[in-house]
């Protein structure tokens, strides 16, 4: 049994959340510059450290940059060993940069090749619901009439944990005036659907960066990008893309709260803010001497 450290029990469920890894086939570098194979590694590796609990491993979209079959397999190849470790499914995400045919062929994924890759996956308690949102032929995303009603019934019968949704273009307002112009277009038709469900988070990617927001009081969650990270900080009007900060996310869900934590995705030089040694001691501690060698600020 876990060590108890305060008023809250382990998470009900811990979804290590992924987006944007922009594989290219050959392990190709991304515009002449960016390894993001390189990084995928070194992500799935911290995975492996920061998540041995995780439950489902969800991976945003854009998995491939320009929707190759071998940039599929490479995903397969990196994610599916450390998903075996722990036990974990991967719920995939279809992005804007993906292609419907080659990913569902590559991926084992169910459905006719052109067909929207929609899947329910019941994880435990919790149901996670990944929706297409990709355009074919566009960047910008939304989803139709008929993915409205297979939503629906997708959560018409609420898990005891709820739903989270997996859809890669986040329903909310962009920082980045040029990338407005690639937002999700069907909201309304979105929150109508939304309206009736038991939603408890909805997980998304595409814009690179770490970001958080609400829609329809749901709370939504960004992963920022594993391949590369766009700067809000560089200079307007252009984009910035800087081969650092890439992360992941650990959603933490529990009966009656929803956490989530940014993971540093790529190795970097760190020190001990608390050596293990000490934390072994702490740990061999009653909940009291806990609070007491813990938490108490000396005379």
């Amino acid at each position: 049994m876990p060590v108890s450290y305060g008023i809250h029990p382990a998470p009900a469920c811990v979804i290590a959340h992924l987006s944007d890894t922009h594989l290219l086939a050959g392990g190709a570098l991304l515009a002449e510059l960016v390894d993001t194979e390189a990084h995928l590694r070194a992500t799935a590796e911290r995975l492996r450290v920061a998540a041995p609990d995780a439950d489902a491993i969800v991976v945003s979209g854009d998995i491939a940059d320009v929707g190759e079959p071998e940039a599929y397999a490479l995903a397969r190849e990196i994610l599916e060993p450390v998903a075996a470790e722990l036990g974990a499914p991967i719920v995939w995400a279809v992005g804007n940069h993906d292609e419907r045919s080659h990913m569902r062929a590559a991926l084992g994924l169910p459905g006719s090749p052109l067909d929207p890759i929609d899947t329910v996956h019941e994880v435990g308690e919790l149901r996670i619901v990944s929706l297409d949102t990709s355009l074919p032929g566009w960047h910008h995303g939304g989803f139709d009439e008929g993915q409205a009603e297979w939503l629906a019934a997708a959560l018409a019968e609420p898990p005891a944990l709820g739903t989270v949704l997996v859809m890669h273009h986040p329903p909310l307002p962009y920082r980045s005036r040029l990338m407005r112009l690639l937002e999700f277009r069907d909201e309304q038709r979105l929150a109508e659907v939304l309206g009736a469900g038991d939603v408890r988070a909805i997980l998304s990617g595409h814009l690179h960066i770490n970001g958080s927001g609400t829609f329809t009081e749901i709370p939504v969650v960004l992963a920022g990008a594993t391949s590369y990270a766009d700067d809000l900080g560089g200079p307007p009007p252009a984009m910035h893309g800087i081969d650092d900060t890439q992360s992941f996310n650990l959603i933490e869900i529990y009966p009656d709260a929803v956490a989530h934590s940014v993971v540093p995705a790529l190795p970097h030089e760190s020190r001990e803010t608390l050596p293990a040694h000490l934390v072994a001691q702490v740990e061999q501690l009653s909940p009291a001497e806990r609070m007491e060698r813990f938490s108490r600020k000396p005379s």
